[in-house]
């Protein structure tokens, strides 16, 4: 299947007609103690298709042990419950649990991965979970601590099984493919073992879904699955109502610009420091606000690097509507080929445009002189030009890239994204 099958509009299908389905999720992690934008993606994502009628269950793991005490703190949070997807607990099956935060030495590492290669007893156990579930739908997406052994469990049960690519875990062995400060643009050797053990499991995929075509390419490229699979964009939900007009600024009047996120090097902030650093003076007043948090000797670096620019300030962590409703334009510096940032629609339903790197998913969503501008994701001297060029704006040309915003902001509504789910589950089930 070609990249012309992926198409990104949104499906405005009449939703009441779609047949409902028992549809179960299985991710490492969810809320409360959820990892990352994809847990968060999920989780809107099920409990919209909960409003439209369907049997939604989640299946998640949690350290050994704290199964119980992780199923009572999924309903002390109101994640799970009545008009609430149901939430699975299993123990992860592994040396330890990756995501508290603790060093592991490389050797502890490798044996991780290595189990997780092809992890027989996660399988056993979802076996066991979709004996009882009996799900219609299976919708794998960040399966680490499983490992892909539970996509033939998936296929051997009955379902249909969709999976969801939300990073590039099937063909690295680190999920990002980023390594010494690069994009990766080929497989190691480390990652084409990775690679060629998953291939064997994809086979049992019936669809994927990925939440950029630059993601779905790229591990076609890489032979995760054949042109015989049929793959399709899947955006996410921005569960934010939308700004009900475009913004206005005032010729002349001070401009803020805005990071968000987490402090990393993957992120360009670095490079973010050094271009606003190399802005003429003179003109339209502007500061740059930095929201997030990150390892402290990290931070600590970002500071010393703006120091002495009283025009940058670090704000720490910061509620989204807080942050968004104080600054005119937003962006996203990423150096990393990420699949699909959220605080790009995130902006967009605040009506604010977006200066992105051209880099993983973003070009796909930001449209120069619409919603935004791009540039060489490495290149803090355009960096500097696409900020300058918002500095110069007019007032008239500022509302117009606020409302381009705003408008895309509405292709990642809960309603256009999971009108477009139903659709793929439509397919899914027409080609049976």
């Amino acid at each position: 299947m070609s990249t012309s099958d992926m198409s990104t509009a949104p499906c405005n299908g009449d939703s009441t007609s779609m047949t409902s389905r028992r549809i179960l999720f299985i991710i490492r992690s969810y809320r409360p103690d959820q990892v990352g934008g994809g847990a968060k993606s999920v989780q809107t994502l099920a409990e919209g298709l909960v409003e439209r009628g369907h049997d939604v269950h989640i299946l998640r793991l949690a350290p050994r042990g704290e199964e119980a005490a992780t199923l009572r703190a999924g309903m002390e949070a109101g994640v799970t419950g009545p008009g609430k997807p149901t939430l699975h607990v299993l123990p992860i099956r592994n040396i330890y649990w990756p995501y508290d935060k603790r060093r592991r030495s490389p050797a502890m590492k490798a044996v991780w991965h290595t189990l997780d290669l092809w992890n027989f007893r996660a399988a056993r156990d979802v076996r066991q979970m979709l004996d009882i579930i009996r799900p219609d739908v299976v919708n794998t997406s960040i399966i680490d601590g499983f490992s892909t052994a539970i996509l033939r469990e998936a296929k051997r049960s009955g379902a249909r099984l969709i999976h969801t690519m939300r990073d590039y875990y099937l063909i690295c062995s680190r999920s990002g493919m980023y390594r010494a400060g690069e994009n990766c643009t080929s497989l190691c050797s480390g990652c084409k073992v990775v690679a060629g053990v998953n291939r064997r499991q994809t086979r049992n995929v019936d669809m994927f879904l990925s939440n950029s075509a630059f993601v779905a390419e790229t591990h076609r490229r890489h032979g995760a699955f054949g042109d015989d699979k049929p793959c399709a964009v899947q955006w996410n939900v921005n569960d934010r109502p939308l700004v009900p007009e475009a913004r206005a600024l005032a010729d002349g009047a001070p401009m803020v610009f805005g990071y968000i996120g987490r402090l990393a090097p993957t992120k360009g902030v670095e490079k973010l420091i050094e271009a606003v650093r190399q802005l003429p003076q003179g003109g339209r007043p502007w500061s740059l606000v930095i929201a997030g948090d990150g390892e402290p000797g990290y931070v600590e670096g970002l500071k010393a690097q703006a120091a002495g620019d009283p025009r940058v300030k670090f704000l720490g962590w910061q509620a989204a509507e807080d942050f968004y409703g104080a600054v005119d334009v937003v962006v996203c510096p990423s150096v990393y080929n990420e699949p699909l940032p959220r605080v790009i629609y995130e902006a967009y339903g605040f009506a604010l445009p977006v200066v992105a790197s051209r880099v993983g998913g973003n070009p796909e969503v930001v449209t120069p002189g619409e919603t935004g501008e791009l540039y060489e994701g490495e290149d803090a001297a355009e960096l500097a030009e696409k900020i300058q060029h918002f500095r110069t704006l007019p007032a008239e040309t500022y509302a117009h890239y606020s409302a381009g915003a705003l408008d895309m902001g509405g292709v990642f509504t809960s309603g256009a994204v999971i009108d477009r789910y139903e659709s793929h589950l439509e397919k899914l089930f027409d080609a049976a």
